[in-house]
């Protein structure tokens, strides 16, 4: 839709937020179905670029908190995200403190989004994407934070659960 065709600014907000996460999504499949294609070590290289962008993201992400005089918080971190939310998500978080936050996924863009480009092959790569760069943004940004994901929507699982917590 071209912009001026929106009843109004939030609505044209909402369709270029839903639009950059669909792209976003669209080019990480695309390229992760190529570096899979290429055997062991192309997971494997998948895998380490996944690593090192969320790890960028960690640290560009405190960087940016540290200059506002945030503290450097699980609440922090995920009350002032980098990314704008979309309309298609569902989340119901179940706690959030400055050490540790408890959540599910319910509904997820990226997952709607490989599972429609890939389908099965899709949530595969997909699971990659999500066993890789939450630790790694989420530790870059808090040294020493600990990421299990006992369930996710691309391993056929009803939704997304996220324990994230301080190391002990």
């Amino acid at each position: 839709m071209e912009s001026g065709k929106f009843e109004s600014a939030e609505e044209e907000l909402t369709y270029a937020k839903d639009e950059w996460g669909t792209l976003y999504s669209m080019l990480y499949y695309y390229l992760a179905k190529e570096f899979a294609s290429l055997g062991r070590e192309g997971e494997e290289a998948l895998r380490r670029g996944i690593r090192n962008y969320g790890a960028a993201r960690g640290v560009r992400l405190r960087r940016r908190h540290e200059e506002r005089g945030l503290p450097i918080t699980m609440e922090t971190l995920f009350k002032n995200y980098d990314l704008p939310g979309d309309s298609v998500s569902r989340r119901r978080q179940l706690r959030l403190t400055e050490d540790e936050r408890e959540s599910y996924t319910l509904v997820c863009l990226l997952e709607k989004v490989w599972a429609m480009e890939g389908g099965v092959e899709g949530d595969s790569l997909g699971s990659i994407y999500c066993d890789e760069f939450h630790q790694a943004m989420w530790g870059a940004y808090k040294e020493g934070t600990i990421v299990e994901l006992p369930e996710l929507l691309t391993k056929a699982d009803p939704h997304c659960h996220f324990l994230v917590y301080k190391k002990k």
